[in-house]
């Protein structure tokens, strides 16, 4: 067993493990990345949002993702299954959105861009790197891993970091883990050619369909392949008692707005599925630990802002380490600091997954009025702002109560949700 020694410790080299990696080496810190899989490799979460060109930016890494030729997105488009009702949020028509497009991934191609990036810049990369222990004492945060020929290791730093997604490994380990109540989701999905998306100053949008009690994804990732997935309640998917593709074949003939766009589709891959949506850990933060992107938690992609979020914690949880490196503590304010940052951050977008699924909030969002720039706020934070000027806060409220009192009054008009 071989032994080395770190300043900081990355478990995950996806767009989190990657964030981190990067921000630390930008500082000067040594970084040990220790990767499971061997990338490229096939990922969900191809939708990303205007602000994550602000991380990009920061990252320096904006040149390379330019040169990989990916989808523009200037819009998101939710539409009501029977087809009969939809909106459009354009970026580029939000008084406080600063970014007017983001770009939609295939995430073999863009995680890898990343990791790369990260190791052109003298983080160590280990992939195929299985992490199966880690502990943490006063002095040290220790991981073993073994690596694709068998071999097992031993490294040492002074932290670590838990960029490891939805494998949630330390919060595992330590039990960490809590559901959001009602919203445990599974989705199902593939990648199709021959799907009819929209054309002109639309092309590249996003289209969420609303169903009754579940909701469709349709993500063009190039001009004839499209991210297509269905996500519904877990209860709702084993009281069918049927195999994944089926559902998601049955669900598509019944939703009109699908299936007329699938009419001539061909399946590229399908019958992936993701399970255990929506969870939080209780601690994000301990004495030289730090967990971050969906390692942190995890909610409903209805809002496309996982990566986002995921780098978004990343960079603030590295700033923060490199910190406390330099102060030679183990615990800081500015560590305990990310924490609450990053909860809140999640929480903007939370207030609009967890109404989503309700009549009253569908029938305000989906016939929306500009009125005191409401729409406008809801953009901007919808692009994926995380730290709203008191213009876009004040609005928020604004339209939450309004949310509120659609519930008692109809202040919009009734419509049905199908």
């Amino acid at each position: 067993m071989s032994q080395q020694t770190w300043d900081v410790i990355v478990i995950g080299g996806g767009p989190a493990g990657a964030t981190a990696a990067v921000t630390l080496r930008q500082a000067g810190r040594s970084v040990l990345v220790l990767e499971k899989s061997k990338f490229p490799r096939f990922h969900i979460g191809e939708s990303l949002l205007p602000y994550n060109r602000e991380i990009f930016d920061d990252l320096g890494v904006w040149s390379k993702i330019q040169c990989a030729g990916f989808m523009v997105k200037r819009g998101a488009q939710f539409w009501m299954g029977n087809g009969r009702l939809h909106t459009r949020l354009d970026f580029s028509r939000g008084s406080f959105t600063e970014f007017p497009e983001s770009i939609q991934v295939e995430r073999a191609k863009f995680d890898d861009i990343l990791l790369r990036h990260a190791e052109s810049l003298g983080a160590e990369v280990v992939e195929q790197a299985l992490v199966t222990e880690h502990c943490v004492s006063p002095d040290c945060a220790t991981v073993k891993y073994r690596t694709a020929d068998g071999t097992d290791h031993e490294a040492r730093a002074a932290f670590l970091m838990d960029a490891s997604g939805l494998s949630n490994f330390t919060a595992n380990r330590e039990n960490l883990r809590e559901y959001y109540p009602g919203h445990k989701k599974i989705a199902i999905f593939g990648h199709y050619s021959g799907v009819q998306m929209p054309v002109g100053n639309e092309k590249g949008d996003i289209l969420i369909i609303r169903r009754e009690n579940s909701w469709f994804w349709m993500i063009p990732l190039e001009d004839d392949k499209t991210s297509v997935g269905l996500v519904l309640d877990q209860a709702d998917f084993k009281a069918l008692k049927q195999d994944p593709q089926q559902v998601f074949d049955d669900a598509v003939l019944s939703t009109p707005a699908v299936q007329d766009r699938m009419i001539n589709a061909k399946a590229i891959t399908q019958g992936h599925v993701l399970t255990d949506f929506s969870y939080t850990n209780r601690k994000l933060v301990s004495p030289r630990l730090v967990r971050v992107g969906d390692a942190s938690g995890f909610i409903d992609p209805i809002f496309s802002s996982g990566v986002m979020l995921a780098m978004k914690s990343a960079q603030d949880g590295a700033r923060a380490v490199s910190a406390a490196i330099a102060s030679g503590r183990a615990m800081t304010f500015a560590l305990k600091r990310y924490e609450w940052g990053t909860r809140r951050h999640v929480g903007r977008f939370w207030q609009f997954i967890e109404k989503f699924y309700t009549k009253h909030f569908a029938q305000l969002f989906f016939q929306p009025s500009n009125r005191f720039r409401v729409v406008c706020a809801i953009n901007c934070t919808l692009a994926g702002r995380t730290r709203p000027s008191f213009a876009t806060w004040w609005r928020l409220k604004f339209f939450f109560i309004l949310v509120a009192l659609q519930k008692r009054f109809n202040l919009a008009k009734p419509i049905k949700i199908s």
